[in-house]
C-alpha cells in the first residue's frame, strides 16, 4: 500500500481525503499545510480514520512513500519554496504527483522528476486528438451531469460520492471531473482548453464532445458522470459566475440524460426547486432529477462589504437534519455515507425512467 501526503493541503482537497477509499493500492496518510493557512491542527475525515493537518513537511515526508503537490487556495505559497520541497522529495526517492498549475515553468519542473518517481503514467492524449468529423458525435452511454448554482457547493464531493456508490453496486463508471486533478481517483480531468481562451468557442464544443466520445469508446462504461466547473447563475453585474458560458458550451457538447444541481443551504428553501429546474432545462437542456444541499451558506457580511458572494461552511450534521425535514427523495445531502445508497438508487431509477 503506497502512503501519500497532500501538500499544501487546503479545504479544496477535503473531498479527495474524504473519498480516499477510491484510491487503488494507495492511502492518504498525511496532510501538510503552511503555518499561516489556519488549517494546522484540524481534523479531517478520511474513510474510517481522522487525519490531523500538520505543518512539519520534513517529518511527514519520512512517513510517506509519495507526495501529491496540489494548488493553493487563498493562502498562496512562494513558488521557489514549493519547488524546493519537490526537490527534497525526489532526493529521498519519494513518488511524485504534481497537479499544481501555478508554476511559471511547469514543463521544466515536470522534467526534473525522474520517470521512475512519477506516481502516474503520462496522461492519455485524448484532449488533443479530435475524431474525424467536424460535428458532435452522439454519446450512447447515459450521462449524469453534476452542476452547481455557484462555486463551493460540494460539486466535487458529489461526483466522488456518485462514483463510489455506483461502483459499489456494480456499475462501470467513467467520470469526467469538474477539475483538472482527479486522475489519482480514476477520473478524467476537464481539458485545459475548456478553461482558457486557446481556441474558438465552437471548436471547444466539438473538441470536448470528441474527448468524451473517445472516453466512451475506450472505457465502454455503463454510465458517465460529468462535472461542470464553476456556477451556472449570474447573480448580478459584479458576481457573474462567468455568465454560465462554460456550462452552456458543455451542454451543447454533451447533452445529459439527467442532472444533479448542487446549491448552498438556504433557511427559506422549502424543498421545491421545480421552477429553477424548468429554467435549467430551457437554458442548458439539463433534466434536473435531484438537488444536493451543500454544507455551506452565503456570508452576507462579506457580500455587503465586497459586493461578492462568499460561502462559509456549515456543520454537515446540521444540514443532514434540515434536508430530512423536506421529506423528499429528490432533495438530499448525498455526501452523507448513510444517505448515499438511497440517493444513488433514486438517481439510477430516475435515469431508467427517463
Amino acid at each position: 500500500m503506497e502512503r501519500i501526503m497532500i501538500y499544501p493541503y487546503t479545504r479544496a482537497y477535503e473531498p479527495y481525503v474524504r473519498y480516499a477509499g477510491l484510491l487503488e493500492n494507495r492511502e492518504i496518510v498525511s496532510l501538510v499545510s503552511s503555518g499561516g493557512s489556519g488549517l494546522v491542527g484540524r481534523q479531517v475525515c478520511s474513510g474510517e480514520k481522522e487525519l490531523t493537518v500538520s505543518k512539519d513537511y520534513e517529518a511527514e515526508l519520512n512517513r510517506c512513500d509519495g507526495v501529491w503537490f496540489v494548488n493553493d487556495e487563498k493562502f498562496a505559497l512562494p513558488e521557489d519554496a514549493v519547488e524546493e520541497k519537490i526537490r527534497k522529495a525526489v532526493l529521498q526517492g519519494k513518488k511524485i504527483l504534481c497537479t499544481r498549475t501555478s508554476f511559471r515553468d511547469s514543463a521544466r519542473i515536470a522534467d526534473s522528476i525522474p520517470s521512475e518517481l512519477q506516481m502516474l503514467p503520462q496522461e492519455p492524449d485524448l484532449k488533443k486528438d479530435m475524431l474525424g468529423a467536424e460535428y458532435c458525435y452522439h454519446i450512447d452511454t447515459p450521462v449524469l451531469v453534476v452542476y452547481g448554482t455557484e462555486r463551493d457547493t460540494d460539486k466535487l464531493a458529489v461526483q466522488l460520492a456518485l462514483r463510489e456508490e455506483l461502483m459499489r453496486i456494480g456499475y462501470k463508471v467513467a467520470s469526467i471531473s469538474s477539475r483538472m486533478d482527479g486522475r489519482l481517483y480514476g477520473m478524467y480531468p476537464i481539458p485545459e482548453y475548456m478553461l482558457k481562451p486557446v481556441c474558438a468557442e465552437g471548436d471547444k464544443i466539438r473538441k470536448y464532445n470528441h474527448y468524451v466520445k473517445q472516453i466512451e469508446l475506450t472505457q465502454q462504461p455503463e454510465i458517465m458522470v460529468i462535472g461542470i466547473p464553476g456556477g451556472v447563475l449570474p447573480y448580478d453585474r459584479v458576481d457573474h459566475n462567468e455568465y454560465g458560458i462554460l456550462a452552456y458550451e458543455m451542454s451543447f457538447a454533451v447533452p445529459c440524460d439527467g442532472a444533479i444541481v448542487c446549491m448552498p443551504y438556504n433557511a427559506g428553501f422549502d424543498g421545491d426547486y421545480s421552477e429553477f429546474a424548468r429554467d435549467m432545462e430551457r437554458i442548458f437542456r439539463y433534466r434536473t432529477i435531484g438537488c444536493h444541499i451543500a454544507a455551506a451558506v452565503p456570508d452576507m457580511q462579506t457580500a455587503l462589504d465586497n459586493r461578492k458572494r462568499h460561502l462559509v461552511s456549515l456543520d454537515r450534521k446540521f444540514v443532514e437534519t434540515k434536508v430530512k425535514q423536506y421529506a423528499r427523495k429528490d432533495v438530499f445531502h448525498i455526501v452523507s455515507k448513510d444517505e448515499a445508497p438511497g440517493c444513488v438508487q433514486f438517481i439510477v431509477d430516475a435515469l431508467s425512467e427517463g
